[in-house]
């Protein structure tokens, strides 16, 4: 079986492979031992957008071949960003991903995560670029730390996202969430102008709200790193 690591800002995700499949995924990090003691891993890669070499080190004491995503292995798509070294693995798998379930047609991959990141692989397989915005949590947390009084706002507690906020806290709620809603529509429509025969594709822990709140037709694969980091391993076999 192939291990798929996501080392990402704020979580790590661990997807167990057998080919193609994904037959598994495990949330927390302690849990890699649980994983080589029951499971007969051959191959493994790791994204390290965040930093954790704990289950590196481990992979290493049991001589599992391990792959970390760099610059130096092929890819099923072509790069033309103009800075490749500092492009995030997770947008670089994610991508993979997106081209794999979506082949030759243009593509829009949003990740609802720490950061929002939207990432466009044209119809040829070409990785064009993308935008970096600040994700949901980031927002709450600036309007927070950067005033004297605004409170942090949970939008776990609430049950709607009302247009118009009625206090202090649901007028941070709208703002926040209804612009997110807001940017995440205007990008997708003005790639679908540019571009046409756009398919969107989006990932990441606050992609089930977005997608419901957007009009816009969106293909939700909350895995997608994972999936984009094993085609990658599979990929350099």
């Amino acid at each position: 079986m192939n291990l798929s690591v996501d080392i990402g800002n704020t979580h790590v995700k661990l997807g167990l492979f057998a080919k193609d499949d994904l037959k598994q995924v495990f949330l927390r990090v302690d849990q890699v031992d649980e994983i080589l003691a029951g499971y007969k891993i051959k191959n493994a890669i790791i994204s390290k957008t965040g930093i954790n070499d704990e289950i590196a080190w481990k992979l290493k004491e049991k001589k599992i071949n391990t792959l970390v995503l760099s610059q130096e292995l092929k890819l099923p798509i072509e790069i033309a960003y103009k800075t490749p070294e500092t492009l995030g693995a997770d947008r670089i798998a994610g991508s993979v991903a997106a081209q794999a379930l979506f082949p030759e047609v243009n593509i829009l991959k949003i990740d609802f995560g720490t950061c929002i990141t939207y990432d466009f692989i044209d119809q040829k397989g070409e990785y064009r670029g993308g935008a970096i915005s600040p994700g949901m949590m980031m927002r709450f947390k600036a309007l927070h730390n950067y005033t004297a009084k605004l409170p942090l706002v949970d939008p776990m507690q609430f049950k709607s996202f009302d247009l118009t906020g009625t206090d202090t806290a649901t007028s941070i709620l709208s703002g926040v969430v209804n612009g997110i809603r807001q940017e995440i529509e205007g990008a997708i429509g003005e790639y679908g102008q540019r571009f046409g025969n756009l398919k969107v594709v989006g990932t990441g822990g606050d992609a089930g709200l977005f997608v419901t709140l957007l009009k816009s037709e969106i293909f939700a694969r909350p895995y997608l790193v994972l999936e984009g980091l094993n085609r990658i391993l599979n990929y350099n076999l």
